[in-house]
Parts: structure tokens; sequence; C-alpha cells
């Protein structure tokens, strides 16, 4: 057993904007949606946070102290452009150049993520997020601007915090949305929307800076089937292609997956995939594939009732896993679970792997 790690072995921690930065109202920052959720029993002030925006350097010297040598952060893309889609702010982009230099100067790689739940309010109201093409337009744009500021200096981005999500009914909270019914089309039009945003950046990347590695990242969704009844295990196989191996598929250069696109013809929904978006896709491959992982999940088929969709199996069918112990969350703790996922993915895809976050779940 090695006694070290290897030399170019990178080990940090990874935060999104609205849980550090806090200055919501400085430096020309425009409104995002974070910023008009009030703080309550069990969620944070976003507004205050850690206050990174004005003590980044104190962090910075902590984080090499421990002997950290990457940083996986976020840009706040209403710090960068307060309405989402119009004028740049520079003096936004300036701090995180300032931002940028206090990592390399102490030997700490810079991870850049695009994108972690705090759509631009602006865009929010007008759109509805990301359900909307012209968010995707807008946010290309905000990507392509920053790849140009920072792609230079940084190799390490992603584009979305745990993609996969938006394939889930959490995408309602995360994605800019802010009213209707919370339709199945929709939702699907949410995913397919922020897939081809990141394909559009991938390949933008690839192009204008060369050696630079987009990766592609999920909150990986292991979930075991509750008995070893057929059923289970075929809805948790289900649950597998469409919340994980779809994107994985893509990521690696496959394209969506075969059941998944077989299940949107089939459910009308095939007009939200242009022509050209699937040729996009078509081109495109990531360099390193990304997950987040905190718990395992057990799914019972019995309660799913006929004809649910796969994306909303867990509505249903979430059921605990009498195996193990869990958080004060509720999050069940399963390091094998970890283990399983890393393994696979390498086995499977043969790219370099980057666990971005896991932990357990607890005050």
């Amino acid at each position: 057993m090695k006694s070290s790690l290897p030399a170019n072995f990178l080990w940090g921690n990874s935060v999104s904007s609205m849980q550090t930065e806090g200055a919501w109202n400085e430096g020309g920052k425009g409104m995002s949606v974070y910023d008009i959720r009030e703080p309550k029993e069990f969620a944070s002030d976003w507004k205050v946070a850690t206050d990174s925006y004005h003590r980044f350097e104190e962090d910075f010297d902590l984080m090499k102290d421990l002997g950290m040598n990457c940083y996986r952060f976020q840009i706040a893309w209403s710090r960068v452009c307060p309405t989402g889609d119009g004028e740049f702010n520079e003096e936004g982009i300036a701090f995180y150049e300032r931002f940028i230099t206090g990592l390399i100067e102490r030997g700490i790689e810079p991870m850049i993520c695009l994108y972690h739940f705090d759509m631009p309010l602006a865009l929010a109201e007008k759109y509805n997020g990301f359900t909307d093409r012209r968010v995707l337009e807008a946010f290309i744009r905000y990507g392509k601007k920053m790849i140009d500021c920072f792609g230079d200096r940084v190799t390490w981005w992603l584009t979305f915090n745990e993609q996969n999500l938006y394939h889930m009914p959490e995408a309602f909270l995360i994605s800019g949305y802010m009213r209707g019914d919370k339709t199945l089309r929709e939702l699907y039009q949410i995913q397919h929307h922020v897939m081809m945003a990141h394909a559009h950046l991938t390949n933008y990347l690839h192009q204008t800076k060369p050696g630079k590695l987009m990766g592609g990242m999920l909150a990986h969704a292991q979930v075991y089937p509750a008995t070893c009844k057929p059923r289970d295990v075929f809805c948790a196989q289900q649950l597998d292609e469409f919340f994980n191996q779809n994107l994985l598929r893509a990521f690696a250069g496959e394209g969506y997956s075969p059941e998944v696109m077989h299940f949107v013809e089939k459910a009308g929904l095939r007009d939200i995939y242009l022509d050209e978006d699937l040729a996009v896709l078509a081109t495109m491959k990531n360099d390193y594939m990304a997950f987040s992982y905190y718990a395992s999940r057990t799914l019972d088929s019995d309660p799913i009732p006929k004809d649910t969709p796969v994306n909303n199996y867990m509505l249903f069918g979430d059921k605990p896993n009498p195996h193990l112990k869990a958080t004060e969350w509720n999050w069940q703790i399963d390091p094998l679970g970890f283990r399983s996922i890393i393994t696979r993915y390498y086995n499977d895809w043969r790219l370099p792997v980057f666990p971005i976050e896991n932990g357990i779940g607890g005050d």
C-alpha cells in the first residue's frame, strides 16, 4: 500500500457562490433567485453566507494550511451579468480574476462551476428559467464569456452542479422555474436545455482553449431494489438508466440513452429535441466524469402507480433501507455505495473520475 498520494492527485473542497460569497448587493451584482429567499430555521441566510467575497484570502490561507490543492467554486452568473442576458459587469469579472489569482498563488488548482442553482432573478421572472430556450442561449453566452476571461488560467471546468437533478422533480426548485404546473413536458424541456448548454460550452472550451478540461457531474442516484422481486429490480434499473446512465452516455460521446429516447417518442416529447441539437450532442465528449455522493436509497415498486414516468418513481417508491443507519437528515450511510459508483464509472467509461462532493449530511 502506498504511503503517499500521487503527485497529480487533487484534493480539496467544493462550494457554491450562494453558500459562501455573501455581498449579494455589492460590486454591481444583480439579483438571483436566492436573494429573495428568506432565512428560516433550516435555511441559511444566503445574503451573508461565509462572507467569502470579502474574506477569500483568509479562506485560501486556511486551505493551503490544510494541504488542499484544489478548490471547486462557482461563478455567480448574476455577479458577472446582472440580468443574465444583458451587459457584463466588469467589477464582478475583476473579482473572480483576483479570486483565481489568489488560488494559483497558493498552489491551489481552481475548478470553475458555472451554475449551482442560482438563476439570475430577471431570467427566472421573464422566461421561467430553463424551460425557455432563450435562457439556454443566455447561459451559453455567459459561459463563453467566462471561458474567454479565465480559460487560459483555469484547466478544470464544470457547467452544471449535479446535472441529473434536472431529470428529477427537484428540477423545478433549481432551474429558475417560478410559475406553472410542473408538467412532464416542462421537466424534459429543462433537462434537455441544460444538456444542450453543457454540450455547446464543452465544444467551445475544446475549440478555443486546447488542453483545458470539461467534466460532466451527477448527483449519482445509487438506488437499490427494495427486494429481489423482479419488478423491484427492473424499476431500479430503469431509474439508473434515466437518472444516471442517460447523462453518462452523453458525457462519454454516445448521445442520449436509447431507452430514454424511446420514452421521449412514446410520450410525445420528441419535438423538444431539435435535430440540430442532437447533431451538436453527437460531436461532444467530456474529458472526465464527476459526481457527488452522500447516501444511497431503496426503491419499492409496489406503491408506484401504473404509467408513472420513471422520473417520478421515487415520489412513490422511496423506502428506507433497513440494513443502513441514517443521519439526522435521514441520509442513509453507505460507504460501499461510493466504492461501487467510482469503480463502475472508470470500468464503464475509462475516463478520469472526480468525486466533487461527498460526506455525511447533518447539522
